[in-house]
């Protein structure tokens, strides 16, 4: 077994060497969101209605299915955990299996493991060195929590097991990542798989989260490991023995990957890959065919999640009423404020689908980006060597990116609104809100001119765009929370668009935003047609 382990700690370090300003990042952009929430704890409970709200978002199963189970939102500890903690462990379990698969089939991938292997390294070195230095990020993340919520004031006990919940199931995704990079022989193929195990952990949590509390779903959420650090109950009497489930699901999974890596050859991966055909078809004799045919399968994933995802929301946009039903003093609240149940319906659509929105920007990102891949594989020099042009290359991707994210979106708003169109039988509603989410498009399009403009002229730093995308979903999914000034909260690029069904409709920013991403995209265009392909 040592002779299995052989360099293993030179990998780890050439692993720290080469992550580490990607797991920097991710790191303390997460680990300052907790405190950052705890600090705002009394601006965003009003001690004169904190009974009533308290009441109101531990009873409304929307609420739960949006940000999980509340176990004690009267301290400040407790609201940070039910308000941020979900998101903060999804995000960490996204940080650990894109790393780990970074650092383990991505690299195998483009050749450099076997360089590695050539010289004085063990069989399981590689794979267990990008898990341990992934191990590490999770853990690095833990402690920056337990840290950081201790010294805003939070009890320590409770911080500690905040920490060590969001640590250990991150973990988790490390091993769902390393095994992953064993079942498909390209990172790409990998990262769809590992990424459809975290939406389905997520999804499931959102589901039992948002059942009726007699209902026999909502112990499914002990099957989503996205709910383990919550059932830990940080702040709101701690029960460590939940911790032993990411912790053995983790030795498990790690485990299984290192015996899975034993089964295949280099270079492949034990999900065989299917022969093509003899002779390509029709569609392959353009960049456009070409494109569709490298993107069919993640966009085809990417729909069939985002199709669940608005289906399990909208099916939760109905409580509404029984929110208010069930809080008197909250309605008269709201009725005083111009609100009233369909107002408040109408804001559980603009809440999802700003998320739903930049969730497209990524997507859009994520296509076109393949691009770049393309050609540090050689690919894209292939094809230029044909009578394709280099505009047609550039746009084959950019095309795909742009409509096939639109497309989703408006179909996602559609979806949002089926159920609450079929409890009140007034079915224009699936236009209403498909054309509130058509508006928020122009943000995703700016994004991918954004990205078109990086990859055109300075692809090195392409990275920039994901700063964009990442401050953006930090500012809709926290940023109200925080109390920050609207200016900013404001600064991304979804924010001048109306947010239809609560605002009128305005067209200059719509159409401001769609001749920015042109413009941007055109200029990006022109660089690459200038610059050396390499």
């Amino acid at each position: 077994m040592t002779g299995r382990l052989t360099g293993l700690g030179a990998l780890v370090r050439l692993g720290l060497r080469r992550n580490r300003w990607s797991y920097l990042a991710w790191v303390l952009g997460l680990g300052v969101v907790a405190p950052a929430t705890a600090t705002a704890y009394e601006t965003i409970i009003d001690p004169a209605n904190a009974d009533v709200l308290i009441a109101t978002m531990t009873a409304n199963p929307t609420m739960r299915a949006m940000l999980g189970p509340p176990f004690d939102l009267s301290t400040p500890g407790g609201f940070t955990v039910w308000r941020v903690g979900t998101f903060i462990v999804t995000m960490a379990g996204l940080m650990a299996l894109l790393g780990v698969i970074r650092s383990t089939r991505a690299e195998e991938e483009e050749g450099r493991i076997e360089l590695v292997r050539s010289g004085v390294v063990g069989r399981d070195a590689p794979l267990l060195a990008g898990s341990l230095v992934a191990l590490a990020a999770c853990g690095a993340l833990g402690l920056l929590l337990t840290v950081s919520m201790t010294a805003v004031g939070t009890p320590m006990v409770g911080s500690l097991a905040f920490g060590l919940g969001t640590a250990l199931v991150g973990s988790v995704f490390v091993g769902v990542g390393a095994v992953t990079a064993q079942l498909s022989a390209t990172a790409r193929g990998a990262r769809a798989l590992a990424l459809w195990v975290l939406a389905a952990a997520y999804v499931l949590r959102a589901l039992a989260d948002g059942a009726a509390e007699d209902s026999a779903i909502r112990t499914w959420a002990w099957l989503s490991p996205v709910q383990w650090m919550a059932f830990v109950q940080p702040y709101a009497g701690e029960r460590w023995a939940v911790l032993l489930l990411p912790a053995v699901l983790t030795v498990a999974l790690l485990a299984l990957a290192v015996a899975l890596e034993g089964r295949r050859d280099h270079g492949s991966g034990l999900r065989a890959t299917r022969a093509g055909r003899e002779r390509g078809g029709p569609g392959l004799g353009s960049p456009l065919g070409l494109a569709w045919r490298l993107h069919r399968g993640s966009l085809l994933g990417w729909t069939v999640g985002m199709v669940l995802f608005g289906l399990a929301m909208g099916s939760l946009s109905t409580s509404f009423g029984d929110m208010l039903s069930e809080a008197p003093v909250l309605e008269d609240i709201f009725r005083r404020m111009g609100g009233g149940t369909e107002q408040l319906t109408d804001a559980f659509f603009v809440a999802i689908l700003g998320i739903v929105a930049v969730l497209m920007g990524v997507l859009a990102v994520l296509v076109f980006q393949r691009l770049a891949t393309e050609e540090r594989r050689g690919h894209a020099e292939l094809v230029l060597a044909t009578s394709a042009t280099r505009r047609g290359l550039l746009g084959s991707h950019a095309l795909l990116a742009a409509v096939v994210p639109v497309v989703l979106l408006t179909l996602v708003g559609a979806l949002l609104a089926a159920a609450y169109a079929r409890s009140t039988g007034d079915w224009s509603q699936l236009g209403r809100v498909a054309g509130a989410a058509l508006a928020l498009a122009p943000g995703g399009l700016l994004v991918l001119g954004l990205a078109v403009l990086l990859h055109g002229w300075v692809p090195r730093f392409a990275w920039l765009v994901w700063v964009v995308v990442g401050w953006s979903l930090f500012m809709i999914w926290v940023g109200a929370t925080l109390g920050l000034p609207e200016w900013l909260t404001r600064l991304t690029p979804w924010a001048p668009l109306p947010q239809l069904p609560v605002d009128a409709m305005s067209w200059p920013p719509v159409l401001g935003l769609l001749a920015a991403a042109a413009v941007l995209g055109a200029v990006g265009s022109v660089g690459y047609t200038r610059r050396d392909i390499t």
